[in-house]
């Protein structure tokens, strides 16, 4: 007889499952144009899963997409990471689930990070290392933001800047409502696929 995934896990782990599913948003997700540098790439999707987003998207750029594993930590695969090959592209995959997209750009028509709305879906794109986000993407946007500086420093590095505004928005929504925003089908399918990837990651830890 075979034993379903939650049954091979001791209850402390099928229950940390729990509490993570049950926090999971999907109406708060990450767009990386072009990100490159794999340090970067890793600490962003790191952060991602720990703030507890499913889904961040990635725009292709000319160098691939290879997330330093030393620095994801195994974080990114318990995320679902959507690859677009351009900016057309990830705006109508992103616009069909009903997200507005919001560019994080050093422009003065730039609102505040603490202007972002704070209901419906929303999607917040971070550019690379030395362009930041591309011309055709940012003038398509719906709109943009700006983390406020008050120093001498112009600009925070992409990983940093990407950490401090998913921190923002999630926070604020977290205090209006609480918990996650996955429906209850989306919670079991996530929860089955967790727990799968528990055990595997138990037997994989056992083996070495």
């Amino acid at each position: 007889m075979r034993v379903p995934p939650r049954g091979l896990l001791l209850d402390r782990r099928a229950e940390r499952v729990d509490r993570v599913v049950a926090e999971r948003l999907r109406s708060v997700t990450l767009v990386l144009d072009g990100v490159h540098d794999p340090h970067n790439l890793a600490a962003v999707l790191r952060t991602a899963e720990g703030l507890g987003l499913q889904d961040v998207h990635v725009i292709r750029g000319p160098s691939g997409f290879r997330p330093a594993a030393a620095v994801t930590q195994g974080a990114d695969k318990w995320l679902d990471v959507h690859h677009h090959a351009d900016a057309p592209t990830c705006l109508r995959a992103l616009r069909q689930e009903g997200f507005r997209v919001h560019a994080s750009l050093l422009a003065d028509d730039a609102v505040p990070l603490d202007e972002l709305p704070d209901e419906g879906k929303i999607a917040l794109v971070f550019g690379n290392e030395h362009a930041g986000v591309g011309l055709e993407l940012a003038a398509a946007c719906d709109g943009r933001f700006r983390i406020p500086m008050h120093g001498f420093t112009q600009s925070f590095n992409v990983s940093v800047a990407a950490a401090m505004s998913l921190h923002a928005v999630i926070s604020r929504r977290r205090a209006r409502r609480g918990g996650g925003d996955l429906t209850g089908e989306d919670r079991a399918e996530l929860r089955a696929r967790f727990y799968s990837l528990a055990v595997k990651q138990h037997r994989r830890l056992a083996e070495k």
